[in-house]
């Protein structure tokens, strides 16, 4: 087992996915498992952002989208969801797969800008895994409200015009709501509210590139039920 968690972790798991398949709030039940283990702060973090129920699992495999089905695709990218977990591999924070198969961090700087070569190079790694796939169009999403939004929306349209990649970044009040409404293509996200709501495929971006870039060891929650 990675070093990021304890050894009693599987056994916290085990307890909180408990408590959850029978309904308990999962705040509460974060409380409870986290004080019963003295687990860390990014120990709670892999629990609350990591582990959810069979029924959810199960419905999230169904929109899981594979390498294979991206030629010719366009591609919706939440795209501080999706750089922040790639730039938190590249600056050494804590990335692990959940139980329903789809990687995370336990960074917690969402919010929270990351330094520009970070997203540069999350960008790069990104741009450069698309192109081995021919997917045709890939679209970013950034929330306004975020500081600097504007300033990289305006860098990743810059830099898919010098990569010569069709694709757009545009901001808008809410990523969420307009990610959870397309009805062609595939979303990159790891955020659960718009993977349960999706009305299309999840591609999970991140994991692919990373995984296609380098040799990673993550933390993988669905080997420790």
């Amino acid at each position: 087992m990675l070093n990021i968690v304890a050894d009693n972790f599987k056994n916290a798991i085990n307890d909180y996915i408990y408590l959850l398949e029978k309904k308990y709030p999962q705040k509460a039940i974060l409380k409870l498992i986290g004080d019963k283990y003295l687990l860390s702060s990014v120990e709670r973090t892999i629990l609350f952002r990591g582990i959810t129920t069979k029924n959810k699992i199960i419905s999230r495999s169904t929109k899981l989208a594979s390498e294979n089905e991206l030629f010719n695709q366009t591609i919706h990218v939440d795209c501080y969801n999706t750089l922040i977990t790639i730039g938190s591999y590249l600056n050494g924070s804590t990335v692990f797969i959940g139980n329903d198969n789809f990687l995370r961090d336990a960074s917690e700087i969402h919010g929270k800008i990351f330094r520009t070569e970070l997203y540069e190079k999350s960008l790069s790694l990104i741009f450069y895994y698309l192109k081995t796939k021919n997917v045709s169009n890939i679209l970013f999403y950034l929330d306004k409200p975020v500081s600097y939004s504007g300033k990289l929306c305006s860098d990743i349209n810059d830099l898919l015009n010098k990569e010569k990649i069709n694709g757009k970044a545009q901001t808008c009040e809410s990523p969420d709501f307009i990610l959870k409404n397309i009805d062609f293509g595939f979303c990159s996200t790891s955020d659960s509210i718009i993977i349960d709501n999706s009305n299309v495929k999840i591609f999970d971006l991140s994991r692919k590139t990373i995984e296609f870039h380098y040799k990673p060891k993550f933390l993988d929650l669905t080997k420790m039920e």
